[in-house]
């Protein structure tokens, strides 16, 4: 089964969807039936982790990624890394970030690992997970030069003026733990361009200076579910139709 019939066959069995969550250092007992888990990968080693854990917990997806923080130091061989793109229906987190990263010295790799995993993606029709911080223009422009048309954009903060250019290149946006801190990227999204994410297992604490649990994700829907004046099951079941359509 690869991934794409895991995520479908998954949805009838779970109510919340956390597309981006880090699981590599997470207790198997934590884990909760009522959530998906999306597991994005900084690096090879946190890949392993959380494919052995996805191996035991079918609602644990492990997506396949070298974060910008890890590319001046990752040798994940690019034959090994085809190869794991190549069946996975969803990758990440890969990106660029020119603002929690502070030396400029690594500009230049962390360009050459985003490229190499874009024109992957590409190539296999798999749908990045995107890390945009402070490089938000550059990272639109490498969507549209490798032809990426489907992407989900995590944790968006950057300019709302790019959003729309962001939508025509077909990306999704995943809406995070800064909804609770005033976040108006929700607003600028379609509802059928949303995810939800609480980028465990830092991001809750982050900002909500609260210890990380693995059904958080279930704040983030009520929340948003809250600002668009719907009902949680209508947000639910919302999810659930964008993420068949995101992999259609």
């Amino acid at each position: 089964m690869n991934s794409k019939e895991k995520i479908i066959n998954q949805l009838d069995s779970v109510a919340y969807i956390d597309f981006h969550i880090h699981l590599e250092d997470q207790s198997p007992d934590d884990l909760q039936d009522s959530v998906l888990y999306l597991a994005n990968s900084i690096d090879r080693e946190s890949y392993n982790a959380t494919l052995a854990l996805a191996e035991k917990h079918r609602n644990v997806i492990a997506l396949p990624g070298i974060h910008p923080a890890r590319s001046e130091t990752e040798t994940w061989p690019l034959h090994l890394l085809e190869k794991i793109f190549s069946r996975s229906a969803l990758t990440g987190e890969m990106g660029l970030d020119f603002f929690w990263i502070e030396d400029r010295s690594h500009d230049s790799r962390q360009r050459e690992i985003f490229r190499s995993q874009l024109e992957l993606s590409s190539k296999y029709k798999c749908v990045p997970s995107i890390h945009t911080k402070g490089a938000e223009q550059e990272v639109l422009d490498l969507l549209k030069e490798y032809g990426i048309q489907k992407s989900v954009v995590h944790w968006y903060s950057g300019p709302l003026e790019l959003i729309p250019s962001y939508l025509d290149q077909g990306a999704r946006f995943t809406i995070g733990p800064d909804i609770f801190k005033g976040s108006e990227v929700w607003k600028h999204i379609p509802p059928e361009r949303i995810f939800a994410e609480t980028d465990n297992p830092t991001g809750i604490p982050w900002i909500l200076n609260k210890d990380a649990r693995a059904d958080d994700i279930v704040m983030i829907y009520r929340e948003l579910a809250l600002k668009l004046g719907e009902k949680e099951e209508k947000i639910i079941n919302r999810l659930k139709k964008n993420m068949i359509d995101l992999l259609d």
